[in-house]
């Protein structure tokens, strides 16, 4: 017998009813962050692959990545991978939070300063789960690692891979005789998981790092579908040592270097087959790119000059952005943009606040990847450091080049090219255009009280500092205390 009188079988009826509709309005404000996926490529040149023009490899994935999303012409990095990858963590200016002249090795005393608010410790304060697969590259030192710098969890190498020992084949090509160490030479090259070694690389190791990656990428998707995610998956590949998996290896008909940039385009299609076998491909913005610009091995054309340079070839790197139903398929983009960009564009799209005591110099550049071609650029100047140094700034198509010699004053030999009409910086106008010149040298002069021209200003913060600094494998193969894999 139905004890439950009418009146109260109506009131419960309604409570169940706005209990599932609070539940379903929580779902969808849950659902409403997008999950983020950033891929990026070591030394990959900028017509190294499809949709920036390359005829030699085949990037079928990549290809199709750009048919749905939206690519970026203008995009920028730094001329080399440490400095890039700080700029990336950290929205500034690499110069800013990370005052070295080149790159960072194996046992450095510093890195990233623990200080430093990372993309991932933004994105960790609203409740995302953050993961990184590959190459860290901001310091080996304990305190340095991602998983002090916000990362729920980590699986890669902590520097390049070719920072190792020649016997380990960490200085010669897959097949290539081991060339002869001159002197002690680094310590071991280490794959940590996690922050604790597990395993010295080696030749066979390095083949299969990209398969590594991808599989552990893959499943990070698969463990933290049901919630918000940010995926940092910066390979190793395709930087020398060239080392495509086995199923890869002889495969292009352009050599050893396109073997592998069609690997990478392979990983890039499985992480993006993963989002779609997950229903996760609307709520995930996809953003591919490379650290810097591409060696003589790859192709840079039609942009002048190669890594290390701040040549547009040496710092304009190919990037794609995907989001299906957000971003315009197949368009194009080449308002300037750069890594500077990614934790503020983040940072929005997820609602997560900005550090408010601190300069980020980057923007968010949401307005640029989803709308039309008049959306007015939030970006329109970009200084180009090399190391400590400030040798060109462009605003708008305008660039101007500081003389590569070490000029006494910014106008001494200044080059100005006009990027719009001359992208390969073939021609020199400067003197044609001497307002135009005046402009940019302004600043230059605004830059120089901040960031400075050269040296460390007071606009730069504290590198981290260690003391007693050791490598995380030392050169006789032991790991360092704290490092290892626990005992049975």
């Amino acid at each position: 017998m139905n004890t439950n009188p009418p009146a109260s079988r109506f009131v419960l009826a309604v409570l169940v009813a706005v209990l599932v509709q609070l539940a379903q309005s929580h779902c969808a404000a849950k659902d409403a962050r997008p999950n983020f996926i950033v891929i990026s490529i070591d030394d990959l040149a900028y017509a190294d692959i499809g949709p920036y023009g390359s005829q030699t490899n085949r990037t079928p994935n990549l290809d199709r990545m750009a048919r749905e999303g939206r690519t970026l012409t203008s995009f920028y990095a730094a001329p080399v991978c440490s400095p890039s990858r700080a700029a990336l963590m950290t929205g500034c200016y690499p110069k800013r939070v990370l005052p070295i002249p080149h790159v960072l090795f194996p046992g450095n005393d510093v890195g990233l300063s623990p200080a430093e608010i990372t993309v991932a410790e933004v994105l960790q304060s609203v409740g995302y789960s953050t993961g990184i697969v590959g190459k860290w590259h901001l310091g080996d030192q304990p305190e340095m690692l991602p998983m002090q710098q916000g990362f729920d969890e980590w699986f890669g190498l902590p520097y390049s891979n070719d920072m190792g020992p020649a016997a380990d084949g960490v200085k010669s090509n897959l097949g290539k005789p081991l060339p002869r160490e001159n002197g002690k030479g680094q310590p071991p090259l280490p794959l940590l998981r996690n922050g604790i070694v597990e395993k010295r690389v080696f030749p066979a190791d390095q083949q299969s790092l990209v398969a590594l990656y991808t599989d552990e990428a893959v499943s990070f998707i698969k463990r933290h579908k049901d919630q918000p995610f940010f995926l940092y998956l910066p390979h190793n590949a395709v930087h020398f040592p060239l080392y495509p998996g086995k199923q890869w290896a002889g495969k292009s008909p352009h050599g050893i270097y396109s073997d592998w940039v069609e690997e990478v385009d392979w990983s890039v299609g499985k992480v993006l087959d993963s989002l779609r076998e997950q229903n996760l491909s609307e709520q995930t913005l996809v953003l591919f790119t490379s650290d810097n610009g591409g060696t003589s091995l790859g192709d840079n054309r039609p942009l002048r000059g190669n890594k290390g340079s701040t040549w547009e070839g040496g710092m304009r790197v190919c990037t794609i952005a995907s989001w299906p139903g957000h971003i315009p398929a197949g368009s194009t983009t080449s308002a300037i943009a750069g890594m500077l960009d990614i934790l503020p564009t983040l940072a929005a799209l997820a609602g997560a606040p900005l550090p408010a005591d601190r300069i980020i110099d980057g923007v968010n550049i949401w307005p640029i990847l989803q709308s039309d071609a008049d959306t007015k650029p939030p970006r329109d100047t970009f200084f180009y450091y090399r190391g400590l140094t400030l040798e060109a700034v462009r605003q708008g198509d305008w660039k101007l080049c500081l003389a590569a010699q070490r000029p006494k004053t910014p106008q001494d030999n200044a080059k100005l090219y006009n990027l719009g009409v001359d992208i390969g910086e073939t021609t020199d106008v400067a003197a044609a255009h001497p307002g135009v010149v005046e402009t940019l040298q302004t600043l230059v002069a605004e830059m120089a009280n901040d960031l400075g021209l050269d040296g460390i200003p007071p606009g730069c913060r504290a590198l981290g500092r260690v003391t007693n600094a050791q490598p995380l494998i030392s050169h006789d193969g032991k790991v360092r205390q704290g490092f290892a894999p626990a005992t049975p």
